[in-house]
């Protein structure tokens, strides 16, 4: 089945439409593979979402940028859309008479989908990376559960919608790691045997390793505190909210010089978890209370006197947004985990000083330590306390972790592969096709490397690479920019000389 419930909102008549208007921003990169599938299947959100109610915004730093042209040929193959291609460089606030570079912060991505959400039409919001792959049902799930005509929580609305990510490794798949190849070109040039070889081994390793920590330990976790609700917990790939809730809470001032809503956030570098944020533990005004109310059509409506009380976040898991990646070294999945962990250690400082106990080899260290030198597990449960023992049960407990690692990696996948669509790409539920002693070296692969990535992206510096720019992170969550010239870095101390200097030229 394509999805767990049926659509109310696809159930509702023309006269009295369900269907909110939907604005869809996709901030764009060229870097992975294949952008043209990916696009295109923005347009076939229309065969289940009513196209008049959808407005898609595609997102571009620059007219140089290589996916660009791509962009292009995908809005003219789809003329009757009500689509838009925006280039960060032509946006009026950060260029030409009016505008200037410095009205927002360093954050690339703000920067990049700015205009986009300030010409929105619609109330409802979705924004989504170009770089995953959505089923075409999901607009109407997430519209759903936004709007609180969801079968799952009928008439309760939600402040924030959110789906589940997963990464699929696609680069032993020609077809689909062709794109990929072409838009992120390496140096012609002819790598000897042995180079070839190393390189090809690091692409393969680094995707995988990306596939498996989406699709394990970050799975769980991700699934866990949504469920039980007690912080909130998102990813940035796709996530829904209302607009005039987000601009009621970050309201533009003359001293800023920033539109409301998602400009807010552009001194940081975590903006869907703090956006997240700050839906979560903000009470909902009444006005977006009355105007959430008017939007679901009179058979439908609640109170809309501003005293409902609405869920924090929802998440969509069936189906999940899958991002596809091709020729991924493992330096770069090293460099990914550390962005995020360099930036939560100021946003959730004790999550983040506790996340190597949850890995399965120290975890499970702990359990065998306790079990082997606790004198009532050697009484009452004859346990010896010997180093025997002691390695048995721990390699007991990664086993069984494995296990249950296994088990839910093959229910993602089958996930993800039950979106059984007309013209799904091939990457959707291909990670089912992969040998057990495949997946058990990547899995071995990422907890080993648990540990270090952890160390060195929490006590060795602050500096963060993102969408090809460094950047180095302050304890007020906010991200300066570095310049390419710049050499002082931000190691374990970090040198802070120049920080004012910095920070007034990034505002």
């Amino acid at each position: 089945m394509a999805h767990p419930y049926p659509i109310f909102t696809l159930t509702l008549t023309r006269i009295d439409t369900g269907n909110s208007p939907v604005a869809r921003q996709r901030p764009s990169l060229p870097h992975f593979p294949p952008l043209t599938s990916l696009m295109s299947q923005s347009f076939a959100l229309s065969k289940e979402y009513p196209p008049s109610k959808l407005t898609i915004y595609f997102c571009i730093s620059s007219r140089r940028d290589p996916a660009f042209p791509i962009l292009e040929r995908v809005l003219h193959d789809f003329p009757s859309y009500d689509a838009k291609l925006l280039v960060e460089e032509e946006d009026p606030n950060l260029s030409g008479q009016h505008g200037s570079e410095h009205n927002l912060g360093p954050n690339p991505k703000i920067r990049n989908m700015s205009r986009a959400y300030r010409e929105a039409k619609g109330d409802v919001v979705w924004i989504i990376d170009c770089n995953v792959w959505v089923s075409k049902s999901v607009a109407g799930l997430m519209v759903d559960r936004l709007c609180g005509l969801s079968a799952a929580s009928p008439g309760k609305k939600y402040k924030f919608v959110h789906q589940l990510p997963l990464v699929v490794d696609v680069t032993s798949n020609t077809r689909m790691s062709t794109e990929g190849k072409t838009l992120n070109k390496p140096p012609n040039r002819q790598p000897g045997a042995i180079e070839a070889a190393s390189t090809k081994l690091a692409a393969i390793s680094g995707g995988f390793l990306d596939e498996m920590f989406l699709s394990t330990s970050h799975a769980k976790f991700y699934t866990a505190i949504s469920a039980v609700a007690v912080a909130p917990c998102t990813v940035g790939k796709s996530n829904m909210f209302r607009r005039s809730h987000l601009d009621a809470l970050t309201p533009s001032t003359d001293l800023s010089r920033r539109s409301a809503g998602i400009d807010f956030f552009s001194e940081n570098i975590c903006e869907d978890h703090l956006i997240g944020d700050l839906l979560w533990k903000t009470p909902v005004p009444s006005f977006v209370q009355r105007k959430a109310a008017d939007e679901v059509g009179a058979a439908h409506r609640t109170h809309g006197d501003g005293s409902e009380k609405w869920g924090h976040h929802a998440l969509v898991t069936t189906p999940p947004c899958i991002q596809p990646v091709a020729n991924l070294p493992v330096s770069s999945y090293i460099a990914r985990r550390a962005r995020w962990l360099r930036v939560r250690k100021f946003t959730v400082p004790l999550a983040t000083l506790v996340e190597p106990g949850t890995e399965s080899l120290l975890c499970t260290g702990y359990g065998a330590f306790g079990l082997t030198t606790v004198p009532w597990c050697n009484r009452v449960l004859g346990i010896p306390r010997t180093w025997t023992a002691f390695w048995l049960l721990w390699f007991l407990g990664v086993a069984l972790w494995a296990a249950v690692d296994y088990w839910v990696w093959n229910m993602l996948q089958q996930w993800a592969g039950e979106a059984n669509e007309k013209a799904t790409p091939a990457f959707v539920g291909s990670g089912s096709q992969r040998s057990f002693t495949g997946w058990l070296a990547a899995w071995l692969g990422r907890e080993i490397l648990a540990w270090p990535i952890w160390a060195w992206a929490v006590m060795g510096g602050t500096t963060v690479v993102w969408r090809d720019r460094k950047f180095w992170v302050g304890m007020d969550m906010r991200v300066h920019e570095i310049a390419e010239d710049d050499s002082t870095g931000r190691g374990p101390i970090g040198s802070f000389v120049d920080g004012a200097k910095r920070k007034a030229k990034n505002i």
